[in-house]
């Protein structure tokens, strides 16, 4: 892709160092939470959250403070799962329409809802439910935010009156436009991962993103 720059929410890199940086994520076993995260195995439907998926938060290095956060992750299976239940949650984030886009909205509103939520927000709740629906549902973390909240060019200016729920709903529709304006280059991301541990381009986006937020 020679020297194309690429951009993600408020930042910017050309394409031949994002692929160098993902190429070693996705081939340095051991080194990085990928492939571990990504092949750890699901405790039950794709669309059901179960005991053994809210482990998964310590392969993406979110594991702080385990037991509070497990205990913190059962209180809110229920509200989960029903909210995960609802068919509108198909397909994927590029070809979601406003009703899907509520609905993901709808499993991050029940840090609102439930609050207070010990150990668990955003971060660590969206590194739950990727796994279930990783075309659909997006990870975020403190870099992914830096991206597109903070900086002068950030499309989502930092507010602190904000809920989960109403930052999610409106970052879902940059992610939507950051997939599809680099979608070419987000499949040339996908190639660099294992044959047997596949990742979708919002995985993909994810990687870029985190890498743009470290700067």
């Amino acid at each position: 892709m020679g020297d194309q720059m690429i951009t993600v929410g408020g930042r910017s890199s050309s394409a031949q160092k994002l692929l160098c940086y993902a190429e070693a994520y996705l081939t340095e076993e051991g080194k990085w939470a990928y492939p571990a995260y990504d092949s750890y195995e699901s405790s039950t439907a794709s669309k059901v959250v179960g005991d053994a998926d809210l482990l998964a938060v310590s392969l993406l290095n979110a594991g702080q403070k385990p037991i509070p956060t497990f205990y913190t992750f059962r209180r809110l299976l229920a509200p989960l799962n029903e909210r995960l239940a609802d068919p509108a949650l198909d397909g994927t984030l590029e070809d979601a329409g406003d009703e899907t886009l509520d609905a993901i909205a709808d499993l991050f509103g029940v840090l609102d809802e439930y609050a207070p939520t010990p150990q668990v927000g955003k971060t660590k709740l969206s590194k739950v439910l990727h796994r279930k629906l990783p075309a659909l549902l997006p990870l975020f973390d403190k870099q992914v935010w830096r991206t597109y909240s903070e900086g002068d060019a950030a499309p989502l200016p930092k507010d602190r009156n904000r809920s989960h729920r109403d930052y999610v709903r409106s970052w879902l529709p940059l992610l939507q436009e950051d997939l599809t304006k680099n979608r070419a280059f987000l499949e040339e991301v996908t190639k660099l991962a294992l044959p047997d541990v596949q990742i979708t381009r919002l995985r993909a986006l994810d990687i870029i993103a985190w890498h743009l937020g470290g700067k």
